[in-house]
């Protein structure tokens, strides 16, 4: 179908128009230093490197014609029998840099897409947040199209096909990462050698976690990559919608990259963020989620983690976490920075973030506890976790209480913050579990007083 055929390209869109059939030298020059391009650009450009070479030797003349004064004694081959290595198809009387240019530019429309305001282009948006450079731009706009959109405006295909393949490639990249942290291979028994940490159920429940809907849609619209979802004229964005843009962007990765597995994940991470708790607390909140909490709060902003896969010393992944912390009194910068290395790229992001939380806690900056006027005191503790709580400085605290056969034990938490105490009666308990918080919030708050560690032995 010609571009005279199609429905007008609607004048409010994120993405350009297709060029139809990749006519027309829409190109330039100053694009020809793309770092990619397929196997086809790619040989266009070898022929144009060949012939600037042989006008550097002086074979050619700067025209690209040939140079009758060139001196040939220590060349096989004369002027006039000489054949080029490459572009042939491009030699007459000398190199037909005109031809070759439109021919670069016409493929070079197959691949890329017109460039648009750099705030608003797509292409731009994308790269920086999957930081994969498409050579096939045509596969990324696909992967953003909906059926609705594609048969209104008479395109060839939408997304469904990709997010077949990045619906797939998901649970495997999800699953490896869940092998690599969970399980091993024991030489201790013969009948059977593959170990779990957890059972298929927790199994299934905690990839889930990472490939539903829900969570997908969640992170396209946290990326902002679900603003360049193109609708059909009486189609809603929902959360369906972003689920099958984020599998079908991963689908493009694939195709585009020949499959490359470390591309893949490194892609699949930047998109779904996985990253796996412990097996023994998987309802309870991950180190990265209680760094990138605080320092949302804090600062408005998350921190950053730099993750690099490194190609020694085995399967291994390098995490740079970049952090802020208060302005304060100890001679510290505001501005940190963690490097970790683990096995899995979860299992680095984890261990950045518990450095980075321990350092915090330890030079007592982690709680602003300073300005709310509490001084601990053991009969009055449950009453002052209650007062921070509503006062917003702290979260709600947990309390959960179990017999025991000498009486009762407590178990507090407020966040990060676990403390315990065993009494006869359930209220003395409470109270002792609560007041073990209470010192170790202000603790982390750099507010110490050596008597209180002596009422929490009492």
């Amino acid at each position: 179908m010609s571009k005279n055929e199609q429905k007008t390209w609607p004048d409010i869109c994120p993405w350009p128009e297709p060029y139809w059939g990749g006519e027309g030298p829409i190109w330039s020059a100053e694009f020809w230093d793309l770092e990619e391009l397929d196997e086809e650009g790619e040989e266009l450009r070898e022929i144009r490197e060949y012939m600037d070479e042989l006008v550097e030797e002086g074979r050619l003349n700067p025209d690209y014609s040939l140079n009758e004064e060139y001196d040939a004694e220590d060349s096989e081959l004369d002027e006039e029998e000489f054949i080029p290595e490459k572009g042939a198809d491009y030699w007459g009387d000398g190199f037909d840099l005109e031809a070759w240019e439109y021919d670069m530019a016409d493929h070079i429309n197959l691949l890329k897409l017109d460039v648009c305001d750099p705030e608003d282009d797509p292409v731009i948006f994308v790269r920086g947040v999957i930081e994969y450079d498409f050579i096939n731009e045509n596969l990324l706009r696909q992967a953003f199209t909906r059926r609705s959109f594609a048969a209104q405006y008479h395109l060839a295909g939408a997304c469904e096909e990709l997010e077949f393949y990045g619906d797939s490639i998901l649970n495997i990249i999800v699953t490896r990462e869940m092998w690599q942290k969970f399980s091993c291979i024991t030489t201790e028994t013969t009948d059977a050698p593959f170990c779990s940490a957890i059972n298929e159920g927790k199994l299934t429940k905690l990839r889930s976690r990472f490939i539903s809907r829900e969570h997908l849609a969640e992170r396209a619209a946290y990326l902002g990559l679900d603003r360049f979802i193109l609708l059909g004229d009486d189609e809603k964005l929902t959360d369906a919608a972003r689920e099958d843009m984020m599998e079908a962007l991963l689908g493009a990765v694939a195709v585009d990259s020949g499959w490359n597995r470390h591309v893949l994940e490194d892609v699949a991470d930047r998109l779904i963020n996985i990253q796996l708790d412990d097996s023994t607390v998987l309802l309870r909140e991950s180190a990265y989620e209680r760094m990138n909490t605080w320092h949302q709060k804090r600062f408005g902003s998350v921190p950053s983690y730099e993750l690099h896969h490194l190609l020694s010393g085995g399967e291994r992944y390098l995490c740079t976490l970049r952090y802020l912390i208060p302005e304060n009194d100890k001679g510290l910068w505001t501005s940190q920075r963690v490097d970790v290395e683990e096995r899995t790229r979860s299992g680095a992001r984890e261990l950045a973030a518990e450095t980075a939380i321990s350092f915090v806690k330890n030079n007592g900056l982690w709680m602003n506890l300073k300005d709310a006027g509490i001084e601990p005191q053991m009969e009055d503790a449950i009453n002052q976790l209650q007062e921070l709580w509503q006062k917003k400085y702290i979260e709600k605290p947990q309390y959960s209480i179990e017999a025991q056969a000498s009486g009762w034990r407590c178990e507090c938490r407020v966040g990060d913050f676990e403390g315990f105490g065993c009494a006869v009666g359930k209220v003395k308990a409470k109270k002792k579990a609560a007041f073990m918080v209470l010192v170790r919030l202000l603790c982390s708050a750099g507010i110490e007083n050596g008597e209180w560690d002596k009422q929490i032995g009492n």
